[in-house]
């Protein structure tokens, strides 16, 4: 699993060439806005899918980067956790029997235009709820996220969904509304960190439903996210499940990822 991150504002001098790079697919996407943030948001998202499906592709390697925590000795898992909250990182979650580790790659708007390469632009199709699939590279998995002028894309070979959210405001009534009791409780159990844990839970949320391909609205009430341990277990119907999970953080942005196992 690899995370890649662009910002889409820094593409606006040269949009039009940028643009003209895109795929079919991603045009008429791009056709349908009218905010100039919302076009370079999505111009930026297709350059950067086409620079992940490169990279994570020429690396070399099929193996997800992670680590299996049933060998990891929950000491060294906590002190893991430890080094990144004083660095300032988002901390590393395990689900049921693994947690994932991986950087956030930036790409800057440079490197995006001079790295495009049509060969790795593959054809897109969009499943029943409209998650959008490599239409013929089965093997290869991706996921589009985006919040104000920052696009992240995250690339894995099994399905997977991302979500970046953060540095906004939210009510009590969302926590009340979407959270079942537990996340709840744990949310308004940290006055000072409230907002950390109501957009860890909620980049979570969607994150999960971004990896089932459901939606949101059919997912958001049916899956809770559990911090009552050091291992953040994920319910959905009521069932744990084997999934696995990892929360970056980028200037004040959550971002979660998750995996199916």
């Amino acid at each position: 699993m690899k995370i890649y991150l662009a910002k889409a504002d820094t593409i606006a001098d040269y949009s039009d060439m940028a643009y003209a790079k895109l795929t079919n697919y991603r045009k008429k996407k791009t056709d349908k806005l009218h905010v100039e943030l919302a076009r370079l948001t999505s111009i930026t998202a297709g350059l950067l899918l086409n620079y992940a499906t490169k990279d994570y592709l020429n690396a070399g390697s099929d193996e997800d980067f992670g680590i299996d925590s049933s060998s990891v000795a929950a000491a060294d898992f906590e002190a893991t956790n430890a080094l990144k909250a004083s660095a300032g990182l988002g901390a590393i979650f395990q689900a049921n029997t693994a947690f994932l580790e991986s950087s956030i790659t930036e790409i800057s708007s440079d490197e995006l235009f001079d790295a495009y390469d049509p060969a790795y632009d593959f054809e897109i199709e969009e499943l029943g709820q409209g998650k959008p699939v490599f239409k013929e590279r089965t093997d290869l998995y991706f996921n589009i996220s985006h919040t104000a002028n920052i696009v992240v894309v995250v690339m894995a070979r099994k399905p997977i969904g991302i979500d970046i959210d953060g540095n906004r405001n939210f009510s009590d009534r969302m926590i009340d509304k979407f959270y079942s009791k537990k996340e709840a409780q744990w949310v308004y159990g940290n006055e000072l960190r409230k907002s950390d844990r109501f957009f860890n839970i909620w980049t979570m949320k969607e994150a999960f439903s971004k990896m089932r391909g459901d939606g949101i609205a059919r997912t958001i009430l049916n899956v809770e996210f559990l911090h009552d341990t050091d291992q953040v277990e994920c319910i959905f119907n009521g069932e744990k499940q084997d999934v696995l999970i990892e929360e970056q953080e980028y200037y004040g942005y959550k971002i979660a990822v998750i995996r199916e196992a």
